[in-house]
């Protein structure tokens, strides 16, 4: 997360170029070419020698700096902090996160999301997703991305799923670097986040995670590892939790780790305010305060921090603006006001095909013909209230994308729509008129008590007109922890299924007519940058007219620091009904879903949230030819999947919303996307789930007894089946894999390479992954039954046919040694398995380590 502080963005943008000078912006948006610093260096400035390397400017220019100079550059937070450096030409550092976009501006290109990028499994497109939003960002006035994300999804509950690259760290680490490659093109810096286990958003401030060091070396340092080598990373965020009992910004253990093993020659920066000691940060190794502003200056000199550790922080700064390009080229004199271009929303649409999943396509129903003209019911939401991105920091705005909708309408088939649902979003407030108390009077009875157990004698009893209170509390002269319960009756205008939902913050259960609509507690009702808000609830069936009992009980555990809150919403007239008479009169029926997620809060299950899988359970009823597109975050169990024709896995679109999805469901492009994460058939599949306190103070913890066994991995371990694995994704044509061939190597890093020959035996263009296996090493040592050691992805028109090869390296083959603290490539035979998912592979040989 990152936020500013002082001067607003655009403020602190003008103060960065005024002070710089730069270069003119185009009527396209995007910048010209910046006026270039001269290429031999002045009389006593050898660091503007750019004839030089970055090593030898950074330590021409260190020794040119005062101690105050030093200082100055590793402390600096807003752009006006950089003027006393002006004279030695440092730029001004402005930075924004970007994910998939510049978030907070506005005429940007929002991207699908990161894990529907990993989901095509193309470094390419990466790269030139990275190099798309690195040249929005110059012509925004950015020259420090913050991103890409790199975190392992270790549990498809985190909040932020959908911000980093899945659940492997091969992939994560090659798409990561593919992606700062493409940043970095533009002179500009790619920070990446966040080092290290950062894997959920529940108590994130505080959460002491216990992981192992062997979990911590194949699992959780390799993305970085690769996003700095082959990427060329030139700076790191450090993350939140803790990591074995201490906070990962001032822990010298995987700092030390990220500096001389992963390879870092830039530097170390925080988040936005990590929990922690600023001046420990500093001495464990951070070496960029600039989104700590409260990091004390005097220590810097009062012989707290040493003067080498400074130099050091001050020097990997250098570097890292000297080889990126950011120093020698000036940012626009001014920000364009719109930076996207034609080429880019292409680019982003062909992310979001290529990212789109087919997960079931029974009887070949898609793509829908474009010569018979169905008729064809759109439901749900597929308008502009699509969830286009994963809320908070990687929040893009899509500007005016085009709809779900549209984009269908615009094939040509007859459309009927029907909303069926509104999705995940917080409902209407329950109104005061629907409510009486036990007693018969209007509005509910209100208890509050002091602790937070719902016990002893209320402290106050009155009569409120409904449940609404966000930020504060709903009575004066309440303790810190307090409870309440709200009794009475409530009477809904309709018969049939009532949602029923709540902004919350603090602990909550809701009962109406006996069922239990929600028993849970969250820290925050919304997730600081984005549209939305965040509700949690469920649905009960009705009659109208008649009034039920309804209990809602409330307390300030998880309280987070917007205060407590709950927000008593409702929908009483359901939209099912008109959505399945829609549906029956149509050909076939595509039902929309989502699922609202975001920094700040985790999600508590991995269900449809409100009556989504209702909604789908009584179209497909009505229409044997349903498909469901999944516009969500992650996985999501699929209660009626026997019951629907086709899946589509859409992720979030981005700007690409609407346009890519239209294009797979009529075929005019192919679903490319494969899973970059392991689809569970139930709640309990996978690694634990956090059940600690979820406020930024709960100081809970995590044990990743899992070890190394994260993701497809824990499922072979377990020899549990999914609902859908790793890898996985159907296509509109079909291939086989013949002549694979493993050919053993012995030269550097390089342990073999895979060869197979792929055949399109379809009767139109298509794209394939194709997956490299490495099974159990020869060793006594526990090693995973398989583990991704490669992929490639291969495009082939109808019966043509191509040899791919994939390279496995040596550290593929290795093991983390605890005792011996190093990395151990044990000698013999390695099995090696072809396939199109971690579920779908053949044996096809053997590597002969020596």
């Amino acid at each position: 997360m990152t936020r500013s502080r002082g001067m607003t963005r655009r403020q602190a943008v003008a103060v960065s170029v005024a002070a710089l000078g730069g270069a003119a912006v185009t009527t396209a948006g995007l910048p010209t070419p910046a006026a270039a610093a001269p290429r031999t260096a002045p009389a006593g400035q050898p660091w503007r020698d750019r004839k030089k390397s970055a090593a030898r400017r950074a330590d021409a220019l260190l020794a040119a700096m005062t101690l105050q100079e030093r200082i100055t550059l590793v402390t600096a937070v807003d752009p006006a902090e950089f003027e006393p450096l002006k004279h030695l030409g440092i730029p001004a550092m402005t930075r924004v996160d970007a994910s998939d976009g510049l978030r907070g501006d506005t005429g940007v290109t929002a991207f699908p999301a990161p894990n529907a990028l990993a989901a095509t499994f193309d470094t390419d497109l990466a790269e030139r997703y990275g190099d798309a939003i690195g040249a929005e960002a110059r012509g925004k006035g950015w020259n420090v991305l913050l991103g890409p994300t790199v975190d392992i999804d270790r549990n498809p509950r985190n909040g932020r799923e959908a911000e980093s690259y899945g659940e492997d760290p091969l992939v994560n680490g090659l798409i990561g670097a593919a992606v700062t490659r493409g940043f970095q093109k533009n002179d500009v810096i790619a920070q990446i986040k966040h080092f290290t286990v950062y894997n959920q958003e529940e108590g994130r401030n505080s959460l002491d995670v216990k992981v192992s060091e062997r979990a911590l070396r194949e699992v959780y340092y390799p993305a970085f590892e690769h996003t700095i080598r082959d990427g060329g990373a030139l700076s790191v965020m450090g993350s939140y939790p803790q990591v074995n009992g201490v906070f990962a910004c001032e822990n010298p253990h995987i700092i030390g780790a990220l500096k001389n093993d992963l390879g870092l020659k830039g530097y170390l920066g925080t988040d936005f305010y990590p929990w922690g000691d600023r001046v420990a940060e500093i001495n464990a190794g951070v070496d960029s305060a600039a989104l700590t502003p409260d990091t004390p200056k005097a220590a810097f000199t009062d012989g707290r921090i040493p003067e080498s550790r400074t130099r050091d922080a001050a020097r990997r700064i250098l570097y890292a603006l000297f080889a990126s390009g950011a120093y020698d080229n000036p940012l626009p004199d001014k920000p364009a006001d719109v930076v996207t271009t034609a080429a880019h929303q292409k680019l982003a649409r062909i992310t979001g095909q290529q990212a789109t999943v087919l997960l079931k396509n029974e009887d070949g129903l898609l793509p829908l013909s474009r010569t018979r003209t169905p008729t064809v019911a759109v439901i749900g939401p597929a308008g502009k209230d699509a969830i286009t991105g994963v809320e908070g920091s990687s929040y893009v705005d899509p500007g005016d994308f085009t709809t779900a909708l549209d984009a269908i309408r615009a094939k040509g088939s007859r459309v009927l729509f029907s909303q069926g649902s509104l999705g995940d979003v917080a409902l209407t407030t329950i109104p005061g008129s629907v409510f009486t108390t036990p007693d018969g009077k209007p509005g509910l009875r209100a208890e509050f008590f002091a602790g937070e157990d719902h016990s002893g004698s209320p402290l106050t009893t009155t009569t409120t007109a409904n449940v609404d209170f966000l930020g504060s509390d709903p009575v004066d002269g309440l303790p810190s922890k307090w409870s309440a319960r709200w009794t009475g009756r409530v009477t809904p205008p309709t018969t049939g299924l009532v949602r029923v939902s709540a902004l919350l913050s603090g602990d909550a259960r809701i009962v109406v007519d006996g069922v239990t609509v929600l028993d849970e507690s969250r820290w925050l009702w919304d997730s600081f940058f984005g549209p939305e808000q965040s509700a949690l609830g469920g649905v009960v069936e009705l009659k109208g007219g008649k009034a039920v009992d309804i209990t809602v009980e409330y307390s300030t555990t998880d309280v987070g620091f917007n205060g407590p809150g709950l927000r008593l919403g409702w929908q009483p007239d359901s939209l099912i009904p008109d959505a399945v008479a829609t549906a029956k009169k149509a050909d076939v029926a595509v039902v929309f879903v989502n699922n609202y997620s975001g920094e700040g809060f985790d999600r508590d299950n991995l269900s449809l949230p409100g009556d989504q899988n209702q909604l789908i359970e009584a179209v497909a009823a009505a229409n044997p030819h349903t498909v469901v597109v999944l516009n969500t975050s992650g996985p999501m169990l699929m209660p009626w999947l026997g019951k629907v024709k086709g899946v589509l896995q859409a992720w979030y679109q981005g700007a690409a919303t609407g346009t890519s999805i239209a294009d797979i469901l009529y075929g005019d492009a192919e679903p490319g996307g494969r899973l970059p994460v392991t689809f569970p058939a139930d709640e309990h599949q996978g690694p634990t789930t956090y059940t600690g306190g979820k406020n930024d103070g709960a100081y809970g913890s995590i044990t990743y007894d899992e070890g190394i066994y994260v993701g497809y991995k824990w499922y072979d371990k377990h020899r549990a089946e999914p609902l859908f694995p790793f890898g996985h994704g159907l296509s509109y044509t079909s291939f086989r894999y013949d002549s694979a061939r493993v050919h053993s190597r012995g030269r550097g890093d390089e342990a073999a390479e895979v060869t197979v020959e792929v055949r399109n035996t379809g009767r139109r263009t298509g794209s394939d992954v194709v997956q490299v296996y490495a099974g159990h090493l020869p060793t006594a040592t526990d090693t995973p039954a398989r583990t991704l050691v490669g992929f490639a992805r291969v495009e082939l028109a109808a019966g043509r046919h191509r040899s791919v090869s994939v390279t496995v390296s040596r550290r593929a083959l290795s093991y983390w040694d605890e005792d011996g603290n190093r990395w151990v490539t044990p000698t013999g035979k390695v099995p090696v398995y072809v396939g199109r998912s971690a579920a779908e592979l053949d044996h096809v040989g053997t590597i002969t380590v020596r």
